[in-house]
């Protein structure tokens, strides 16, 4: 290889280690891949933010918000979104856009928050708008690019990176169900015995649910308890356990929603426990038809026993005459 080819594969190397501009990147940590459920709290990770105060842009569709954080010495930096915010999300798409400042560290792409809709600055000057909040879209792509187009424009060092994400509502489903609606159905359970019921749910496994366990007919409440989310393959699994003689014949319906007092994520089920009937077990040996009381035959047996006994008698004394 020539001196020439070796200086230049230097040049290349010092221009991606030095010249190109590093960004801050993200890892957002959430219930589902690439879903938000309403409700549930989410964990921004970020590295590589060594370039100063970093910009978070979250829109969607009816919301908009940035805020900033100062990563360490090292450019990480977390930040949560709590429940209480993600349950003001609509469902649709939503993007998390991470803006880093740049090697001049100056954030020079901001958001302009009027009346008539949200304008995008550079260094104060509108540039384009992208509407209003309320008007913002189910699908919210091409906002985003309306936005990250913007850092190309001349003497702008800002460098935006999109995360594209869903929203949906949470979910609560119980395992074997029968029917829908106000028709949905456990499977039986008998009284006496153990008492499992089990489900899935699109939550995080941050969350608590309440079980509660009702009369049907005068809804009075028969147990309840709070049961974790666990992590599941595919989706989260919960579960609630009443250890025997669990409970007595009757009709109930059976309530799980969050444990933190929301209540417009319910699910509901109906529930049949049966008297338990009579065992027809036998114990081993029985044999079919002679399950009953033998002290009533006790005098015939000592009968034929006697009788026997007289007939062995009779029969040695004719041998012996």
């Amino acid at each position: 290889m020539s001196s020439h080819n070796i200086f230049i594969i230097f040049v290349l190397i010092f221009s991606v280690i030095f010249i190109l501009p590093a960004s801050a990147t993200i890892i957002p940590m959430t219930s589902q891949r690439d879903t938000i459920v309403k409700g549930d709290s989410v964990t921004l990770i970020g590295s590589g933010a060594t370039n100063g105060t970093v910009a978070i842009w979250v829109l969607g569709r009816d919301y908009f918000t940035v805020r900033t954080v100062q990563p360490d010495k090292m450019g990480n930096f977390t930040v949560v979104i709590k429940p209480a915010e993600t349950r003001a999300y609509s469902s649709g798409q939503y993007a998390f856009l991470i803006q880093d400042p740049g090697s001049n560290h100056a954030i020079e792409i901001e958001p302009l928050i009027w009346d008539e809709g949200i304008k995008i600055a550079l260094q104060g000057k509108i540039i384009t708008d992208i509407g209003k909040k309320e008007d913002l879209p189910l699908f919210i792509g091409p906002k985003v690019d309306i936005i990250t187009n913007s850092t190309s424009l001349p003497n702008v060092d800002d460098i935006i990176t999109s995360y594209l994400f869903y929203v949906e509502g949470p979910g609560i489903h119980f395992d074997g169900l029968t029917g829908s609606g106000v028709q949905s159905r456990l499977p039986n359970q008998t009284s006496g015995e153990r008492v499992e019921i089990t489900g899935t749910t699109n939550m995080g496994v941050e969350n608590q649910l309440r079980v509660e366990i009702r009369n049907l007919s005068s809804r009075a409440l028969i147990t309840s308890g709070d049961v974790p989310v666990k992590e599941g393959m595919g989706q989260n699994r919960w579960s609630y356990i009443l250890e025997a003689p669990g409970l007595p014949g009757g009709d109930y319906v059976v309530e799980v929603g969050r444990s933190d007092g929301s209540n417009t994520e319910t699910s509901t089920a109906s529930l049949s426990v049966m008297e338990q009937s009579p065992s027809s077990a036998r114990n081993q040996g029985d044999i079919p038809g002679f399950a009953q009381d033998y002290t009533a035959l006790f005098p015939i047996f000592i009968s034929i026993g006697a009788l026997g006994v007289i007939a062995v008698i009779i029969i040695a004394s004719m041998k012996t005459e």
